[in-house]
C-alpha cells in the first residue's frame, strides 16, 4: 500500500481527530491553572501527544512551552513545526467557533486552517509514510508550539534550552507554493493622557495587534447624545445610544489578518474619525483626529512617513489593532509588516516621531527581523520539486507579510496550506478548511517529509 492510498483509507479518522482538537479553545491565557500559555493550549498539546503516542511516535512535552512527536533514526533531523494556539474568536460567526461543524465540504472552527488543521495533516502524512513502509534516512519531528499568535515564546524556549535544530524542515502555516520571504514584524504601544475633565469617558476596540478590529466602542458625556445621534444618522457603520448618564457610540468594521489590513475595515479608525467631529475637549479632538489621520483606510504607512516598499516583498503594511483607555490614558496597539530588504532603523525613528508629534509616547516595542532564503538552496529546490510533482503547477516563490515559525530557527520555510487563489479565512469569522484541501495537504506533506528526510 502506498502512502496516498493509506491517507484516503484513513481520511475519516483524520477528520474526526482534527474535530476533537478544534473543539478545545486555545486562546492565550498566560499562567491559567498553572500552565504556561493557558489550560486550552496545554489541553491541545496533551491531545496531540496522546494521539501521536497511540500512532507509535515518541512524545515529549518541553516544560509546557511546546511538545513534539519523534520518529525514525539518523544523525540529522527533519522538523515540521506549527502551532496549536489560536487568535480570539471575535464576532460575526454563523458556525460555532469551536463546534468543528462540517458544511458544504468545509470544516469550520477557529484554528481549522491556522494552524491545527495543517498540523494534523502533517501528523497523518508522517503516519502514512510509516504504514506504507517508506524508509527515511533522517529522523522526523512534528513540533507543536503554543504561543505563535502572540510572541513565539514557545520556540524561543525550545532554542534557548538547547533542543535539536533542524537540518531541513517546514511550517505548514502559510501559502503554497513556497514562502521564501517573510516581512519583518514590528509591534508597539503608544499612550496619550487625556484631560481629567474631558468628555470622552472611555474607548475600547480590538482584541489583538495582528487582527483588524471589527468593532470599537466609546462612552461619552450624556450631553453629547444629540450631537452624536445627528452626526451618526448618515453613517451606516456608526450607532449611538443612551445608557444611563452616558452616550454610547459603536463603530463596526470588518476583521482581517493583520498582515493584510487592506482586506478589512478598521473599526477603531472609523470610531476615531467620528469622535473627532464631535464637540469634545480640544485635546480629545486632537487625539481622535490624529488617530484617524495617521491610521486611515490606506494601510501602507505613508501617513506615518514609513511607506517603504521593495521588489521582493512589496509594500509596508500598518494595522492599528487595539485601543483602550485606562483611567485617563489612551493606549494604541500597532502592528507593522516591514519589507524584507529593510531593517528597524529604516522606519522606527520616523514612526516614533510621527506618533510623538501627535502627542503619543511609545511605551514598548518589539521587532522580529525579516526572513529571506534564496531560491538556489537545497531546501527550496526540494520543496519546489515536491510541489510540482504533487500538483502539476509551477512552484513559484512567494513573500508574505505574515510571520511564521520559520523565523525562529534555521532551515525552515512556510509551505502551505493555502493554495493559490484559495479564499483566505484565517483570523476571520467562520474560519474553515475545505476537506479536499486537508486531504491534498496530507498527501503533499507526506511527500515533502519523505523528500526532505531522504535528500
Amino acid at each position: 500500500m502506498d502512502h496516498k492510498t493509506w491517507i484516503r483509507d484513513h481520511f475519516d479518522e483524520e477528520v474526526a481527530a482534527l474535530q476533537g482538537l478544534l473543539r478545545i479553545p486555545s486562546v492565550e491565557a498566560l499562567g491559567e491553572d498553572g500552565t504556561v500559555f493557558g489550560r486550552g493550549a496545554q489541553d491541545c498539546l496533551d491531545y496531540v501527544l496522546r494521539l501521536g503516542a497511540e500512532m507509535g511516535f515518541a512524545p515529549h512535552d518541553l516544560d509546557g512551552y511546546c511538545g513534539w512527536l519523534d520518529y525514525g533514526e539518523g544523525e540529522e533531523l527533519v522538523v515540521v513545526l506549527g502551532h496549536l494556539d489560536v487568535v480570539p474568536e471575535g464576532t460575526g460567526w454563523t458556525h460555532p467557533p469551536y463546534g468543528a461543524e462540517i458544511a458544504d465540504g468545509k470544516l469550520y472552527a477557529r484554528g481549522a486552517v491556522d494552524d491545527k488543521g495543517p498540523m494534523m495533516a502533517a501528523l497523518y502524512g508522517l503516519k502514512a509514510l510509516v504504514e506504507s513502509g517508506e524508509k527515511l534516512r533522517r529522523r522526523v519531528r512534528i513540533l507543536f508550539g503554543l504561543n505563535e499568535e502572540t510572541h513565539c515564546a514557545c520556540m524561543e524556549h525550545y532554542v534557548r534550552t538547547g533542543q535539536e535544530l533542524p537540518a531541513l524542515g517546514f511550517t505548514p502555516d502559510g501559502d503554497f507554493p513556497i514562502i521564501n520571504g517573510e516581512k519583518g514584524i514590528f509591534s508597539a504601544h503608544y499612550a496619550v493622557t487625556l484631560p481629567a475633565d474631558g468628555r470622552l469617558l472611555s474607548l475600547r476596540g480590538g482584541t489583538a495587534l495582528n487582527m483588524v478590529p471589527a468593532c470599537a466602542e466609546a462612552e461619552l458625556d450624556a450631553a453629547l447624545y444629540a450631537d452624536a445621534a445627528a452626526l451618526a444618522a448618515s453613517i451606516p457603520y456608526i450607532t449611538v445610544a443612551k445608557a444611563g448618564d452616558r452616550t454610547c457610540v459603536a463603530a463596526q468594521g470588518r476583521s482581517a489578518h493583520g498582515s493584510t489590513p487592506e482586506k478589512g475595515e478598521n473599526a477603531i479608525s472609523r470610531l476615531a474619525d467620528f469622535l473627532a467631529r464631535l464637540p469634545l475637549s480640544d485635546q480629545e479632538k486632537a487625539a481622535m483626529a490624529a488617530v484617524a489621520r495617521l491610521y486611515p483606510r490606506e494601510t501602507d504607512g505613508a501617513a506615518l512617513g514609513v511607506g517603504l516598499r521593495d521588489a521582493v516583498s512589496g509594500r509596508m503594511t500598518v494595522n492599528l489593532g487595539t485601543a483602550a483607555t485606562e483611567g485617563r490614558t489612551l493606549t494604541l496597539g500597532v502592528n507593522l509588516r516591514v519589507p524584507v530588504t529593510f531593517g528597524e532603523p529604516d522606519f522606527h525613528p520616523a514612526l516614533t516621531a510621527a506618533m510623538a508629534d501627535a502627542g503619543f509616547a511609545e511605551t514598548d516595542s518589539t521587532f522580529t527581523p525579516p526572513l529571506y532564503i534564496p531560491a538556489d538552496t537545497p531546501l527550496i529546490r526540494t520543496l519546489q520539486d515536491v510541489y510540482a510533482a504533487e500538483t502539476g503547477d509551477e512552484p513559484t516563490l512567494v513573500s508574505i507579510g505574515g510571520g511564521t515559525y520559520a523565523k525562529t530557527m534555521p532551515n525552515i520555510v512556510a509551505f502551505g496550506p493555502i493554495f493559490p487563489d484559495e479564499p483566505l479565512s484565517e483570523h476571520e469569522p467562520d474560519e474553515y478548511i475545505p476537506l479536499e484541501t486537508l486531504r491534498r495537504c496530507t498527501e503533499i506533506y507526506a511527500a515533502a517529509i519523505k523528500a526532505l528526510a531522504n535528500s
